[in-house]
């Protein structure tokens, strides 16, 4: 991984990339001959990844391991067979060392290594002849990073640069908050533990939020993306949504423009997203459709009739204006939105309290119920993304509910 100041200096060279090109291939199933087809026909239709391939050395492949209790068919992480198949081509076909690597978003105690194995990365790994880079289990530092507009000081692991190229492996699915998680949002997980909490702390909103992972992304700049499309959520992401059958594998080498057509397969305007807006003003990637070459089959060949948005959207646009002390005071009580526990689905498992940046989820010994102090919530949707049981909810204040 580059530094932080030979990272920025080679984007302002570079300038505003003016095209991308992302690669599509059709997969029907998980079953590992399918996977490796669409893997391959994707690197084939994109000559400068096989360039890329063919100058790596080291290579960490980031999927998103959300969950640490569930198994690969809750599909809420990156199907193994996904990185499986990209692992066993990079050492295959492009004599590369691979790593299979992330931070899950429970903070429990041995979570990352829970969630290795439910996930079966770890036989995965194996499988490829990969090896297993836990990154809440490495050594860690704070890299400053000037130019980050809020993520100035980035907690990561102090060994990330043994590895001369990192390929995000994200999975296809909606976001209460963020509106659609994909390869930019996936370099998340790697900031090990508590400093995933911290960064929500120090970015509440979602346009915040959105600034702090492009700040993380302006710094990690992987060069190559894929997107696990075989089985995608809508509706309550990234955890609690419906499962459809979007049958797509997909790469880029610029993971911002990967993430725009993922966006247009769910349904959205890319540049409605705040993440992909700010990339593309940062000239960190290409957001804009019209900018981005499709090899392989198009959007509208994979896209569901009626994808299910997220049932926020987003935050209302009351918050988006209000400056921030403000939002912080008096007015945030009535026009932000709050975490709610269903008591009936709630098993008492203490992970929406374990996870919450704000600490605003506590047990109650006399109720022998975790209840949410309203005036702590911070909406980060950290609960709602790790509850096993679903039974956390954002509610909407009344100011929000008129908006």
């Amino acid at each position: 991984m580059p530094d932080a100041k030979s990272t920025m200096m080679d984007m302002h060279r570079s300038g505003a990339p003016s095209s991308a090109t992302v690669g599509t291939a059709r997969c029907l199933s998980y079953n590992l001959g399918s996977v490796r087809k669409a893997i391959r026909l994707c690197v084939e239709e994109l000559p400068d990844m096989q360039e890329v391939f063919r100058g790596a050395h080291s290579v960490l492949l980031k999927p998103n391991l959300l969950s640490s209790t569930r198994d690969p068919e809750a599909h809420i992480n990156t199907h193994p067979a996904v990185v499986q198949a990209l692992a066993e081509l990079l050492k295959e076909e492009f004599n590369c060392e691979v790593a299979i690597g992330d931070s899950t978003g429970s903070l429990g105690e041995g979570s990352t290594a829970r969630a290795i194995e439910n996930s079966q990365m770890d036989r995965a790994a194996q499988a490829a002849g990969a090896t297993i880079y836990n990154v809440d289990t490495q050594p860690r530092h704070v890299l400053r990073f000037p130019a980050g507009r809020i993520f100035k000081d980035i907690p990561l692991p102090s060994n990330l640069d043994q590895f001369d190229l990192i390929v995000s492996v994200s999975k296809l699915k909606t976001h209460t908050l963020t509106y659609v998680t994909g390869p930019v949002k996936n370099m998340f997980g790697l900031v090990p533990g508590a400093g995933k909490k911290q960064a929500h702390l120090l970015a509440p909103r979602l346009e915040e939020f959105s600034t702090v992972l492009c700040d993380l992304y302006a710094l990690l700049h992987p060069r190559a993306a894929f997107v696990d499309g075989v089985i995608g959520m809508e509706g309550r992401g990234p955890a609690s949504g419906a499962l459809r059958h979007v049958e797509l594998i997909a790469a880029s080498c610029d993971p911002v423009a990967l993430d725009s057509f993922c966006a247009k397969v769910m349904g959205f305007d890319p540049l409605s997203i705040p993440l992909l807006a700010q990339c593309h003003e940062r000239n960190l990637g290409v957001a804009a459709p019209g900018g981005i070459v499709v090899r392989g089959e198009p959007v509208s060949a994979f896209a569901p009739k009626n994808f299910a948005k997220p049932p926020t959207d987003g935050q209302a646009a009351i918050t988006r204006v209000l400056p921030r002390w403000l939002f912080r005071g008096v007015l945030k009580a009535i026009s932000s939105r709050y975490a709610d526990i269903d008591q009936g689905r709630c098993r008492r498992c203490g992970e929406c309290a374990r996870n919450c940046p704000s600490q605003a989820i506590a047990f109650d010994e006399r109720t022998r119920r975790y209840s949410v102090n309203r005036r702590r919530c911070i909406a980060c949707h950290c609960c709602t993304e790790v509850c096993p049981s679903d039974a956390v909810r954002m509610q909407s204040a009344w100011l929000r509910r008129l908006t």
